[in-house]
């Protein structure tokens, strides 16, 4: 698509005005939040012992900051579905909450008569208004994407454990393990023998008599003679000769 002149032109008007639009649309926001809080605080100082008054503030904060965190994470952080749906729930109940008060405090000053509804709120509701903001965004938190798959995950892994876990038994039920088992008995028991035998107290070898043998040495001077062949220049042969052998005896004659 070719962008003219005039197109460009209104698009940047279009941008223009909605930057407008959402820049008021803030400073409306904000001036009444601002309302709200200044409301709550004066029903709060009205109805509220003075020491306690520092601790009552708190659920005023915490309505306040959850009227400005819940649009934006309906915009950027809720997924489609359970939490979204759950944010919005939440939002269009802090912003009733935050206009009882303001509702309450107007006729606290001017002296009107209340509806029991909302004379109940003032009793019960406003002390709790801080644990309603906190499990409000429990639930947000709960049903976040990341928080649905490590609780899939787990259920899996335990679901598996539990599978194995039956088939373990049944093949423990199906399965001879008489031999396995007598097996691992007969280990242990000589594991558990040798361990005892082991922490007995050793004898040394001193503690043991020893025969002491002194050593002799002899030695045979007659030794037999080996044969061994000469020549004989007569005959022209070679004849066995007599010569001692190393035990010191002769050898007898006519041994080759």
């Amino acid at each position: 698509m070719t962008t003219t002149v005039s197109t460009a032109m209104k698009e940047n008007q279009h941008r223009a005005f909605r930057m407008l639009a959402v820049s008021l649309s803030f400073v409306v926001y904000v001036a009444g939040l601002v309302y709200a809080g200044v409301r709550s605080y004066t029903l709060f100082a009205s109805t509220i012992d003075a020491a306690l008054l520092p601790l009552a503030v708190v659920g005023i904060v915490a309505l306040e900051v959850s009227a400005v965190a819940l649009p934006l994470a309906i915009h950027f952080w809720t997924q489609p579905g359970a939490q979204r749906m759950t944010a919005i729930g939440f939002y269009v109940a802090d912003m009733m909450l935050i206009a009882s008060n303001a509702i309450l405090d107007a006729a606290h000053h001017s002296g009107a008569e209340v509806s029991s509804a909302l004379a109940a709120y003032g009793i019960y509701g406003v002390p709790a208004l801080p644990l309603f903001c906190m499990a409000g965004w429990s639930l947000i938190w709960l049903l976040d994407a990341s928080s649905r798959e490590r609780d899939m995950r787990e259920s899996v892994k335990a679901a598996t454990h539990e599978a194995l876990l039956s088939r373990i038994a049944e093949a423990v039920g199906n399965a001879d393990i008489t031999a396995s088992v007598e097996s691992a008995a007969q280990e242990a028991a000589r594991a558990l023998v040798g361990e005892t035998l082991g922490a007995a107290p050793k004898r040394s070898a001193s503690h043991f008599p020893v025969n002491r043998v002194p050593a002799t040495v002899s030695y045979n001077a007659t030794a037999d003679s080996v044969p061994a062949y000469g020549d004989d220049s007569d005959t022209g042969e070679f004849q066995p000769i007599r010569m001692p052998s190393r035990n010191g005896k002769h050898a007898p004659k006519g041994a080759a």
